[in-house]
């Protein structure tokens, strides 16, 4: 293992998720095609759920898949270039896969602490649920299951609620599959993957359970205020124009 090229992927994942996180896809929407920063309105954040309460429902959507997007393009950049670069993955601890969810914890701060916006941003609910359902197109759909069903259903559409107990319970499930395939080996979790296992770099394994413990960490961390007011019953459903 070199430690010297470790050292430099490892600040180049870190500098680049960053900065692909930082991109205010909100507040770029907002201004471009409204001329509207959102953040001058409602809970002043940057992030789609306060984007689709000052510009509309479709708004919110379009940035809150922009936000998944930024962190799915990072991870697989990355993968791109480790994969089909001038790197030796021999080369590289863990072969690599550790530094493709890497780049996801970067972006996920880029995106909470944008320099675009003097460090402010969103609350990095898009960057997790892009971990899990960028590495996996089964968890892209558990993802989005699970989180309408809390958001929906559970909480009748309070974000923070479904946005916690939804980060909670995907890294159970992620948690799961990756004993389950630890214990069994089995071939069902290269093919649940988006690169069908054929080129590797991507697997349900301790790294991607790092990344999500850490983004969800973050997460909390983000919704403090909406905590506070959740312990005193006083946190609203969502409501878009």
């Amino acid at each position: 293992m070199n430690i010297l090229l470790n050292i430099l992927v490892v600040l180049g994942c870190l500098v680049w998720g960053f900065l692909i996180g930082s991109i205010p896809t909100g507040v770029i929407v907002g201004k471009v095609f409204f001329g509207i920063d959102p953040r001058d309105y409602g809970s002043h954040n940057s992030g789609g759920t306060n984007s689709g309460r000052v510009l509309g429902k479709k708004v919110g959507i379009l940035v809150m898949v922009l936000d998944i997007a930024k962190t799915v393009l990072a991870f697989w950049t990355v993968w791109l270039f480790l994969h089909f670069g001038p790197i030796n993955l021999a080369e590289l601890f863990d072969n690599g896969v550790l530094y493709n969810y890497l780049v996801c914890v970067a972006a996920a701060f880029g995106h909470c602490f944008s320099p675009f916006l003097k460090f402010k941003g969103g609350k990095a609910v898009a960057c997790f649920m892009a971990i899990f359902g960028g590495s996996s197109w089964l968890g892209f759909i558990i993802s989005l299951a699970v989180f309408f069903t809390i958001f929906l259903v559970v909480f009748k559409k309070v974000m923070s609620k479904a946005s916690l107990l939804s980060g909670a319970v995907l890294i159970s499930i992620s948690g799961l599959f990756y004993l389950i395939d630890a214990v069994t080996h089995a071939e069902f979790f290269n093919v649940i993957l988006w690169d069908f296992g054929l080129v590797g770099g991507v697997r349900i394994g301790w790294e991607m359970l790092v990344a999500e413990v850490i983004v969800y960490v973050l997460l909390v961390i983000r919704h403090a205020s909406n905590i506070a007011r959740i312990k005193k019953g006083e946190e609203k459903p969502l409501e878009w124009k």
